[in-house]
């Protein structure tokens, strides 16, 4: 996989925001060397190193700041051990202001002819090294799904450098223009993986700190295996036109992470929290029919024993508000588990 083309370079562009726009349309991604200030993202990787220390996810025989993986402690979202420590990481203050920082916003504005607006809910990632009893990566998926609401664009951040080998973001070019395809429950983003052919082209390539990925929210996109000895930290926020709807599932925080209250409670400045509550958005319901049908999907193949479905399960037990499903789910894991 390491062997995809490289990423076309749109650098060149950065304050053309129509020509942006139409290579974003054409290609389904954008990338852009040098956005965001470099020594940010170090000293925000240098914040979150000395968090994933202190839950254990460090080897405790190297410095914290070459960030060499505990592999014993291998985890990955929606584990119980996993949350424990990665909700100290997303309430990370630095971390937030990194996606709204006003380069990141002038980009998108150029980009969309409006406003933009960055939504409160975002992803950060942490993978451990690809090893004999941890083989895990973000699989292939689209965005869309879980985001709803008006087209959106994610920005992915290595935070640091991040070479192809340590689990660097690939797209699939292209693949946007398919619009959203069919899902099966998985291990990807949501529990759901793509269950048809992929259409488009792989492309990847090595990030420096202050790198970034653009892309919309139906192109196709996975990260590479992380085959170094390091935990591979990114996050991906996403934005859109300011006028548009936004699902509500992108107004709260990250699953598990608690209220904006608490929150902003371990924040040092008050300025930057709720400033999506100035403005008059058009919030409206998720389309959730391609998570009963995940469920659905994953109910079935736990009463069948077959652990693929262990993550969608989780997935339920964490974040589904219908009780019933939650006490299904959980006996549906005893059974798996046991």
């Amino acid at each position: 996989m390491t062997d995809y083309p490289d990423f076309l370079d749109s650098t060149a562009l950065l304050a053309d925001g129509p020509a942006l726009r139409r290579r974003l349309d054409r290609d389904g991604y954008l990338f852009l060397r040098g956005l965001l200030p470099a020594e940010a993202i170090r000293a925000v990787r240098a914040r979150l190193l000395k968090k994933a220390a202190a839950g254990g996810w460090l080897n405790p025989a190297a410095p914290i700041g070459a960030g060499i993986a505990n592999q014993a402690a291998a985890c990955k979202d929606p584990e119980d051990r996993y949350m424990r420590v990665f909700r100290t990481l997303w309430r990370d203050e630095e971390l937030h202001r990194l996606r709204t920082l006003p380069v990141v916003l002038d980009l998108f504005s150029r980009i969309f002819g409006e406003p933009a607006l960055a939504h409160p809910m975002f992803v950060q990632r942490n993978i451990f090294p690809q090893a004999g009893d941890f083989d895990f990566t973000t699989g292939i998926h689209q965005d869309r799904v879980h985001i709803g609401g008006a087209t959106s664009y994610a920005m992915w951040v290595p935070i640091g450098d991040c070479p192809r080998e340590k689990g660097a973001l690939a797209v699939a070019a292209g693949s946007h223009r398919d619009g959203v395809l069919d899902t099966k429950v998985g291990t990807g983003a949501g529990g759901m993986d793509i269950a048809v052919p992929i259409p488009g082209t792989w492309v990847t390539g090595s990030f420096n700190a202050g790198d970034v990925l653009i892309f919309s929210d139906v192109t196709v996109h996975k990260a590479l295996p992380n085959r170094t000895r390091e935990i591979r930290m990114s996050f991906d926020a996403r934005y859109q036109p300011a006028s548009q709807p936004i699902a509500d599932v992108n107004m709260v925080p990250y699953a598990g992470c608690g209220t904006w209250d608490e929150v902003y409670a371990t924040w040092e400045r008050p300025d930057g929290q709720y400033y999506w509550q100035t403005l008059a958005l058009d919030v409206v319901p998720l389309d959730r029919s391609y998570y009963d049908r995940r469920d659905a999907m994953a109910f079935e193949m736990a009463e069948r024993g077959d652990r693929q479905a262990r993550d969608a399960i989780l997935r339920i037990i964490q974040r589904d508000k219908d009780a019933a499903k939650r006490q299904r789910a959980e006996r549906l894991l005893e059974r798996l588990d046991g």
